[in-house]
């Protein structure tokens, strides 16, 4: 996703129109919409042809706010779930691992989500795992500004066809930034769980600096 992060940062860290220019990209490269990758394009050349200073950048300003209300009626209607990116272990010889974390980065509901999924554990020391841990660490500090433990918190345990499933939803206020399901594979087999952490973002910008950071924290060891 090198391009991606090249077009979020060609004016600078945190501007907004770069922002823009990346979320135009990695939507309609992810969907197959030329047109919307083409405006994201054109939008970026315009950037790098009209600087700052120069009296008609009210022009790529203006060209950006318009994709930017294209981008909002896009997400608005696009009722799919589009997964952008992942990151999982596996091997050519065995296939994808079911005891190790996954992450994905998608977009659901109009919102990106980072997604960290253990399909498979015995052990709780699996929930602790350090690469895990430092990712959400950095996810939890993008997110909010207070530690996780002073969030407001939710506990709700269900059963379903004799499984047991709990869900733990975190708030900032009355902003929903996290949600975690704890369930049962077997309900015969009360020893095998499977994890799933949901975090989430109101805007492309901070999602993709996060999702960065847990790239690179969840390649640094291969």
């Amino acid at each position: 996703m090198k391009k991606e992060y090249d077009l979020i940062y060609e004016l600078g860290r945190g501007n907004w129109i770069d922002a823009v220019v990346g979320e135009a990209v990695v939507l309609g490269s992810y969907l197959k919409d030329l047109e919307l990758v083409a405006k994201g394009i054109d939008l970026a050349e315009m950037v790098r042809a009209i600087k700052y200073d120069n009296d008609c950048f009210y022009q790529v300003g203006a060209k950006a706010k318009q994709l930017e209300s294209e981008l909002v009626k896009f997400k608005q209607t696009e009722a799919r779930t589009v997964c952008i990116d992942e990151i999982c272990l596996w091997s050519e010889e065995f296939g994808k691992v079911d005891d190790e974390w996954e992450f994905d980065f998608i977009l659901a509901e109009k919102r990106y989500e980072i997604r960290m999924m253990l399909p498979t554990y015995r052990e709780k020391v699996k929930l602790n795992d350090l690469t895990k841990a430092m990712a959400e660490s950095a996810i939890m500090r993008m997110l909010t500004d207070n530690e996780a433990k002073t969030l407001t918190h939710e506990v709700v345990r269900k059963v379903f066809s004799d499984q047991e499933y709990i869900t733990t939803v975190y708030y900032d206020g009355d902003r929903l930034v996290r949600r975690t399901i704890d369930h049962q594979h077997d309900p015969a087999d009360k020893s095998g769980r499977g994890r799933l952490d949901i975090f989430y973002f109101d805007d492309f910008e901070t999602a993709i600096k996060a999702w960065k950071v847990v790239r690179e924290v969840a390649t640094s060891g291969q």
